[in-house]
């Protein structure tokens, strides 16, 4: 089988292949997504330090803005504002490359990608494309990747995977929590990942900005369809009234999918005059997609996201049509 031909492998039957890539490149990329959150940045801060440990000249990328609320993460410090020509690319957990944002153009330009995930919505973008969409999140895969090319995984590596894991399970709360991941866990725990440290920063770390800003969100949460489809929303007076930045609004989804009985949640987050980013989570038959893709956006069945680049109340009053229409097509 030719590398052309791998289209969605499994991790044995590409392993060959990135390491022949791997071996003959000089200048390596390592790309998360826009937006990038612990799976993403942690699959390739991890990628990246296992094959720096190789010999490689390797160049964490994520596109703009720093997301600083992983700084935690180790290697964090590493990512490169200004890469050099890139022989390789790899990309992590992003299905489709417009997610990349200002660092888009790489997929076009490298002349050779590796694209790793575990959406099934993936568009299979790389010249080798290693997508599990069963995987519990792409860190898992990068670990299955390294143990196969038989690298070397360090503390450091493996605490970057198992923020990664951690985070995609939402703690191991997520049905996709499988006995699989849980063993992984385990695993890179043995191999010195720091599971308090990872737990600290990523849930209990938050800054005073940011909690003032989740108790206004929170404290205007609308409820509609007995409790089926709850949303809030964060504006531009919002985040200056709490001192806040748009980062530090993530966590507010979270609050929004713990209310008993509800099918969907949504925070709609104005990030300018015409510029609103959406959050959606969904529970049992609900699929948080469906709410996303008539957008343009994407993601899991549980967690997805998309951007709408029109004024706040018109994003709201559409996506809010497209989710009500939703629960009123579920059998009663």
């Amino acid at each position: 089988m030719t590398v052309a031909q791998l289209r969605f492998p499994g991790v044995d039957d590409a392993a060959r292949d990135i390491r022949r890539l791997i071996d003959d490149a000089r200048e390596i990329g390592c790309l998360a997504h826009k937006d990038a959150d612990a799976d993403s940045l942690g699959s390739a801060l991890a990628f990246a330090e296992a094959l720096r440990e190789m010999g490689k000249r390797v160049h964490p990328l994520v596109p703009s803005p720093l997301p600083l609320a992983l700084r935690y993460l180790p290697g964090f410090e590493t990512i490169t504002q200004e890469p050099p020509a890139l022989d390789l690319l790899f990309t992590f957990d992003c299905a489709t490359p417009h997610r990349f944002g200002d660092r888009a153009g790489l997929v076009e330009t490298v002349p050779h990608v590796v694209n790793v995930d575990h959406h099934a919505s993936n568009q299979g973008f790389g010249e080798i494309n290693l997508v599990d969409p069963a995987a519990s999140a792409t860190g898992q895969i990068v670990y299955r990747l390294l143990r196969a090319m038989d690298c070397p995984i360090s503390a450091e590596t493996a605490t970057n995977l198992y923020a990664a894991l951690l985070t995609d399970t939402g703690s191991f709360r997520h049905e996709n929590t499988t006995e699989a991941a849980l063993r992984l866990a385990a695993d890179l725990v043995a191999l010195g990942a720091d599971a308090g440290w990872v737990a600290l920063k990523s849930y209990k770390s938050r800054s005073i900005p940011q909690l003032r800003l989740e108790g206004m969100a929170t404290a205007t949460t609308q409820s509609e369809s007995g409790g089926r489809l709850v949303w809030s929303e964060i504006t531009l007076a919002m985040l200056e009234e709490a001192g806040a930045t748009l980062q530090e609004a993530e966590g507010v989804i979270d609050q929004l999918q713990t209310v008993d009985g509800m099918k969907i949640a949504i925070i709609f987050k104005e990030a300018g005059p015409e510029l609103v980013k959406i959050s959606v989570r969904s529970r049992d038959e609900v699929d948080s997609t469906q709410v996303c893709a008539p957008f343009g956006g994407g993601g899991h069945r549980r967690a997805a996201g998309a951007e709408l680049r029109e004024p706040l109340e018109t994003a709201r009053r559409r996506v809010l049509e497209v989710a009500r229409a939703l629960l009123r097509s579920l059998p009663s």
